[in-house]
């Protein structure tokens, strides 16, 4: 396990069935795991051909209640593929708007901390110019913004599946703490590279 501190930022690289236990606890979860819809290749965007198998598996029961474990609050995306665990939460539902007939026009949250559905409307799909990143699950930071305004009050965010990075450089751009595992060592070095460049951005603004 290889720790990384940049700014508010703490990043390990490993699996997070093996860093959870060992890290404090944290105010929210906000975490997009992978779906266990198979192995597929990214074609577009920056990068082409790359074929991913992490996207094998759902993540175990014994994940959920780890989580559950070690935060306050939740929000999971996938829940319109495997079961998040949530049996008293609400919902997000996230509106796409992409063209692409094979692929979800939609993606839904569980969340934890209350019982109402909301709806976040951002345009985003694979198959335009709106990717930033090799990753063929990349999600746009505004998403994750989104996310963070309904916890207003958390001070510190955890995402176990850091993936692209997104969720922490939407961190660091709010100012909050987080804590994200990764354990693809190219992701996780794309994650620090991509949440240093959000802290040197926002110092401009913030100097």
């Amino acid at each position: 396990m290889i720790k990384e501190i940049i700014g508010d930022c703490s990043l390990y690289l490993g699996d997070c069935m093996d860093v959870l236990p060992n890290i404090d606890p944290v105010s929210a979860v906000i975490t997009d795991p992978p779906f266990g819809v198979g192995n597929f290749v990214q074609v577009t965007g920056n990068i082409r051909g790359s074929s991913v198998t992490w996207n094998d598996y759902q993540p175990p029961k014994e994940l959920f209640d780890l989580l559950e474990e070690k935060s306050d609050y939740r929000i999971i995306w996938g829940a319109n593929y495997f079961n998040c665990f949530e049996e008293k939460g609400g919902a997000l539902i996230w509106i796409k708007n992409q063209p692409m007939p094979d692929f979800s026009k939609a993606e839904i949250a569980s969340c934890s901390f209350y019982k109402k559905v909301e709806i976040i409307n951002i345009t985003w799909t694979n198959f335009v110019n709106t990717k930033v990143t090799s990753h063929p699950c990349e999600r746009p930071v505004s998403l994750y913004k989104h996310c963070i305004n309904y916890l207003p009050d958390s001070k510190t965010i955890l995402d176990p599946f850091m993936g692209s990075g997104s969720v922490g450089v939407a961190c660091a751009e709010m100012r909050k703490n987080f804590v994200g595992i990764e354990k693809d060592a190219g992701y996780f070095d794309m994650c620090c590279a991509r949440i240093e460049e959000a802290y040197k951005q926002g110092d401009l603004l913030y100097d």
